[in-house]
């Protein structure tokens, strides 16, 4: 019996130290991770947005360097949120509405958070795509919106949450989006899918507001 108990003491710590070593190897990962290729991809934003400012861009390409620009901005997230999802357990785990948000300030283009930055009592899987149409829509007011900046506000109760994502800029009919809207038909469609509302409130020359509203389980 006194063996047994040697045996499973000395088991229980090559366990610990084989765990320590894993967590070990885990961290420097994530240190690589974020201060090589993450790094490198916001540098490239950076230098994308430069050339954005350029006043002699042509329209066509204007429109490719912004693709390219949010697709690197989609990186980085996604790098942040897989770093993060090692850190923090549950819905800590997903992108928080202050990340997003300053991924898309800079100085032509602000965007501003009123409330929580993450609404608590949803699915990781809902908060997922409540992030990508927040995101969306930022995108979308940026490229259409000629407004200098976004307000996104969100607010939760017991048995409710919402999130409105407003600009001040030239706004546009709701019954006639643009052909090149793609963000926005993707954002209304993904809300579709995941079963929240998505309602659009615009006036042309007034701005544009639109308002997630979804059931806390």
């Amino acid at each position: 019996m006194q063996d047994e108990n040697a045996d499973q003491d000395r088991l229980i710590v090559a366990l610990q130290q084989e765990l320590a070593s894993l967590e070990e190897r885990i961290s420097t990962i994530e240190h690589e991770l974020h201060d090589g290729p993450l790094q490198r991809v916001i540098a490239a934003r950076m230098q994308m947005q430069a050339l954005l400012s350029k006043p002699d861009l042509t329209p066509d390409l204007s429109d490719q360097f912004e693709e390219l620009d949010q697709s690197l901005a989609l990186a980085v997230s996604q790098v942040r949120s897989i770093l993060q999802s090692n850190q923090q357990p549950a819905v800590q785990d997903t992108l928080g509405l202050d990340t997003l948000c300053q991924e898309f300030t800079e100085p032509a283009f602000r965007v501003w958070l009123y409330g929580p930055s993450k609404i608590t009592g949803v699915s990781i899987e809902l908060w997922d795509a409540v992030v990508r149409v927040v995101r969306e829509l930022i995108w979308n007011a940026r490229k259409h919106s000629q407004a200098d900046g976004v307000t996104v506000t969100s607010q939760e109760n017991e048995r409710t949450w919402v999130i409105e994502v407003r600009d001040l800029g030239k706004g546009f009919d709701p019954e006639q989006v643009p052909d090149d809207s793609y963000g926005l038909c993707t954002a209304v469609e993904r809300a579709r899918m995941m079963g929240f509302e998505l309602v659009i409130d615009s006036v042309r020359g007034e701005g544009t507001r639109v308002t997630l509203r979804g059931t806390i389980a």
